[in-house]
């Protein structure tokens, strides 16, 4: 996932156990799938990590190309990839350069809401409208604000996930939201028996009427929003906004 602030990019230093933590979320993996069919060409997805959306696409036929400012994350996805119709590309997604225009591009992972600035969105909006055929599709979803609880937390346990070494990695957390600049800063702690690590992460949540005009402003018609992957349409309070929109 492309990130702006450098505490971001903690996340993203150990992508086998990122995608061990992270990874098998079919349901999208096959929203995405479905969307690029539908709209036959290239695919371009910006904040690509280790292809956990990419690589399914492209196993499915999908001509793609992933782009990410993670070498390390890169370094794993080509790794998985290889064989497959699927291009890798280390770049900022605010200032990606291409002569390709594609025919869908995306972002998931809610990594849209790393984009912790106006002007960090209109880049990004700006790099995505610019390589977009006409009549593209731009798709990406980010969390609600009005569905999610914005208020500060002490350390609360997440969940847990099994290690690339078979270990039980029990996950935990605080939150702490800045609601002049609408950005939560959460600390990630994770217990791996021998040891606990902590990384930091911020991501913005922009509400559904401002996210309407964003996209309007930038060129974009939104065509769908739905609250999952399974299609369910948006509602206030949903925990999600899945955008689907077209140049």
């Amino acid at each position: 996932m492309t990130m702006i602030e450098h505490n971001n990019l903690e996340e993203y230093q150990d992508p086998v156990n990122y995608d061990l933590e992270f990874g098998g979320e079919e349901d999208k993996y096959q929203f995405y799938l479905e969307l690029a069919r539908s709209n036959p060409g290239e695919v371009l997805e910006l904040a690509c990590g280790t292809g956990l959306t990419t690589i399914p696409l492209a196993k499915a036929g999908i001509k793609m190309t992933g782009v990410d400012i993670s070498s390390a994350m890169l370094a794993h996805a080509r790794l998985k990839a290889e064989g497959l119709p699927v291009t890798f590309i280390e770049s900022d997604a605010r200032t990606f350069e291409s002569d390709k225009r594609f025919a869908m591009i995306y972002l998931t992972g809610n990594a849209f809401q790393a984009f912790l600035s106006d002007q960090d969105q209109i880049g990004l909006l700006a790099t995505v409208h610019k390589h977009l055929q006409p009549g593209g599709i731009f798709a990406f979803e980010t969390r609600n604000p009005k569905g999610t609880e914005l208020a500060d937390e002490e350390e609360t346990g997440w969940g847990s996930f099994i290690d690339k070494d078979g270990n039980n990695v029990k996950v935990s957390g605080t939150q702490c939201y800045d609601a002049s600049r609408q950005i939560m800063h959460w600390v990630t702690i994770r217990d791996w028996g021998n040891k606990r690590t902590t990384s930091r992460i911020s991501c913005r949540f922009t509400d559904q009427d401002v996210l309407r005009s964003l996209l309007t402003r930038q060129g974009f018609r939104i065509e769908h929003q739905y609250a999952d992957w399974h299609k369910t349409p948006f509602t206030p309070t949903a925990s999600s906004i899945i955008s689907v929109c077209r140049k």
